[in-house]
């Protein structure tokens, strides 16, 4: 059988996973319960937990029919960053959440990106750094944010504007090379907010010595396996990728409240 026929065989199966995991997870049986208070509604309402181990988030992605990326391909890595520390505000937000959401689109073409990067290196995986965001989080982190508004823009879509996080349409992503368990050098951390970071000024920077060869050439083999599986990058972060623009997210797909 061709490579062609092959990845249209696995885009239908895992289209017929994301309806199945859809429609699984509404009729989930439920031990634990934790109680949320509804972005825009000022009410408190109980969310009952699979486990102990399972975040809130888990149920509040699922009723928003996203689908966990790992249900789909085990094989890509996560390590959630504002699921601990590890985050330029230095908080946790996601309540112990331990898996990525997108919707069943985004989660799809996210595979394909694995599979392509896998036929070029099969010792490389994607490592998802940030996927699906509830609103209600986004305020959170806007609020966490000490600084005078106009210059959060720089940092943060507001709450008033929300992101395609919010809608499960993104996904901040880099490259783990699975021989050393290392992150590939894209010269800076995720969430860097100094201009190296610029995918736009990559080839000055390049030409000033600032960017390395290894790390603009890590940033190209990123955009492409991202770009291959119909994800478009931005001019301002290496490392963030959508499906869409914010008004064909808003038209076709469910905010995450």
């Amino acid at each position: 059988m061709s490579t062609y026929k092959i990845l249209i065989l696995w885009i239908a199966l895992l289209f017929s996973a994301c309806e199945w995991k859809s429609s699984r997870a509404k009729n989930t049986v439920i031990k634990n319960t934790v109680y949320v208070i509804e972005a825009k509604k000022d009410t408190v309402r109980p969310i009952l937990l699979s486990s102990p181990d399972t975040s809130y988030l888990d149920i509040v992605f699922r009723n928003n029919g996203m689908v966990d990326i790992q249900s789909l391909d085990t094989s890509i890595r996560i390590h959630l960053r504002y699921a601990d520390t590890t985050n330029f505000l230095h908080l946790n937000f996601y309540d112990g959440l331990k898996k990525a959401y997108l919707n069943c689109e985004a989660a799809i073409r996210l595979c394909n990106a694995q599979f392509y990067l896998k036929q070029i290196n099969p010792n490389y995986s994607l490592i998802i750094l940030d996927a699906s965001r509830p609103l209600h989080i986004q305020q959170m982190m806007w609020d966490s944010l000490k600084m005078p508004n106009p210059k959060k823009y720089q940092y943060l879509s507001p709450p008033t504007e929300p992101s395609l996080h919010n809608y499960g349409c993104a996904v901040d992503v880099s490259v783990l090379d699975l021989s050393t368990n290392q992150l590939l050098d894209m010269a800076t951390d995720y969430d860097s907010f100094e201009s190296l970071s610029e995918p736009a000024m990559e080839k000055v920077f390049l030409r000033e010595g600032r960017l390395s060869a290894e790390a603009y050439q890590n940033r190209l083999l990123l955009r492409k396996v991202m770009q291959r599986a119909k994800y478009n990058p931005i001019t301002t972060e290496w490392w963030h990728f959508s499906i869409c623009n914010k008004a064909e997210a808003a038209k076709k797909y469910q905010l995450i409240q």
